[in-house]
């Protein structure tokens, strides 16, 4: 193959060598970086269309680079760069800070290996400008494919721990830091291999150094990039626990006026009972009362909002079957906020009955609240059974529900409002009973 490559290619056949396996690499971290990405439609056809133009970008690169080494020995990485950000751009939905941002990735993963590998040459006593091969003699076969094998390993390695498991939109002062940071990341990388490039080869030790220094620098640049993805992660889970607190607000509000009415009605129809009593029997008459009380609001903690959620949830679980029992002094709650304590309890009742509606035992559908001051604290306690494919991760317990993406900000959304008053919220499980604590210090 090689030999094809110099009878066609001639003096450039050298470059177009080293270019292609750069490309290669590279796109390798690209692809790897972009698995959670969606895909545009016809991804198959693009991808056709796309890919024969990288020939003759590999052949431009190959003759600037033979005819002007010093000149344009790393500048030539824009032309490969722009190239696969414009194909990121045309094979996937993602916005462009996104792809930027997944472009910087590739390039910094493709400093760290490429030193790596280099150093590993320069241990061996050998120089990395003259061969690629570990041993005594270069067998073209054997060392690119130990060649590979190394970089395909180490690039798959760092990009499995620094890839984002999902795609989160990044706000404007977001999307603003990107474009800076993947500029600047991009123009320095260029620069600084442009200038070390003059140094590299007067010996292994400052060869070593110059090495060392970019691999630092590239993970640097890596830990920088996840820090900017993290932000961006966590300011979308904060606007969709807002968004989430506000439907809240407004069915707690409908909800308390439903109940109003209802408790209008159940007064009327005790009053309609009462006047028409001696027509019935006995047991008419209690069957008509064990009907009524069905949807009379009985529980009286202190906390009107308790209240309007206990008596929502008991009429679910008297239509599940699912005992519910309460013990609570509401009037310890009245720090909280009325918005930020419905969507505490709501959540936390909403979660255990959802765990309880799965299991099967009857004996075991029952789930036990406990407001109340201990010990100088406020406690919010929940109790329930649940089946044993609970899952835990990140601490937290995770959601069943096939929309991730809008669910499982339960257990969030409540420790982000215990925390907002000096509170704590922890979870243990024993056995198949799952234990809910909130703790906020008394004021």
């Amino acid at each position: 193959m090689s030999e094809l490559i110099n009878n066609l290619l001639g003096v450039y056949s050298k470059q177009f060598i080293i270019r292609s396996a750069t490309l290669i690499e590279f796109v390798f971290c690209v692809f790897l970086l972009t698995l959670p990405f969606q895909k545009k439609n016809d991804f198959g056809i693009r991808l056709s269309i796309i890919t024969p133009f990288t020939l003759p970008l590999i052949f431009l690169m190959s003759v600037i680079n033979s005819l002007y080494p010093q000149l344009f020995s790393s500048m030539t990485n824009i032309f490969m760069y722009l190239f696969v950000l414009t194909a990121l751009y045309l094979l996937y939905r993602e916005t462009f800070t996104e792809l930027l941002l997944c472009l910087c990735g590739a390039v910094a993963i493709q400093v760290i290996v490429g030193r790596l590998y280099e150093i590993l040459i320069i241990i061996l006593d050998k120089n990395p400008y003259e061969t690629l091969s570990f041993f005594q003699e270069m067998v073209p076969l054997r060392d690119w494919a130990l060649y590979y094998l190394i970089h395909f390993i180490f690039c798959s390695l760092l990009a499995l721990l620094f890839r984002r498991k999902r795609v989160y939109d990044h706000d404007r002062a977001n999307k603003r830091l990107i474009i800076s940071f993947s500029l600047i990341f991009i123009l320095v990388t260029m620069i600084l291999t442009s200038v070390s490039r003059t140094f590299e080869g007067e010996n292994n030790v400052l060869d070593f150094i110059i090495r060392t220094f970019a691999i630092l620098y590239a993970l640097l640049t890596l830990l920088l990039r996840t820090r900017i993805l993290e932000t961006s992660k966590l300011k979308q889970d904060l606007l969709i626990m807002d968004e989430l607190l506000y439907a809240e607000k407004k069915q707690f509000d409908n909800m308390r006026s439903e109940i109003d009415i209802i408790n209008m009605k159940t007064h009327d129809l005790r009053q309609q009972l009462a006047n028409i009593s001696y027509k019935l029997t006995n047991k008419e008459i209690e069957s008509l009362k064990a009907a009524i009380e069905v949807y009379d609001t009985t529980h009286k903690t202190g906390s009107d909002i308790l209240d309007v959620i206990l008596y929502k949830k008991q009429l679910y679980c008297e239509k599940n079957g699912i005992k519910m029992s309460c013990m609570a002094d509401g009037r310890c709650l009245t720090f909280i906020s009325s918005t930020h304590l419905y969507s505490l309890l709501s959540n936390a009742i909403e979660n255990a009955l959802e765990a309880v509606q799965a299991v099967n035992n009857d004996k075991k559908r029952t789930i036990s609240i406990s407001i109340g001051k201990v010990n100088g604290l406020t406690g919010i306690h929940v109790t329930n059974y649940f089946n044993d494919d609970l899952t835990i991760s990140d601490h937290l317990p995770q959601t069943s529900k096939k929309d991730k993406d809008r669910h499982g900000f339960g257990i969030k959304s409540m420790r982000h409002i215990a925390e907002q008053y000096n509170g704590t919220l922890s979870f243990q499980t024993e056995d198949d009973i799952f234990y809910l604590h909130i703790y906020f210090p008394n004021s």
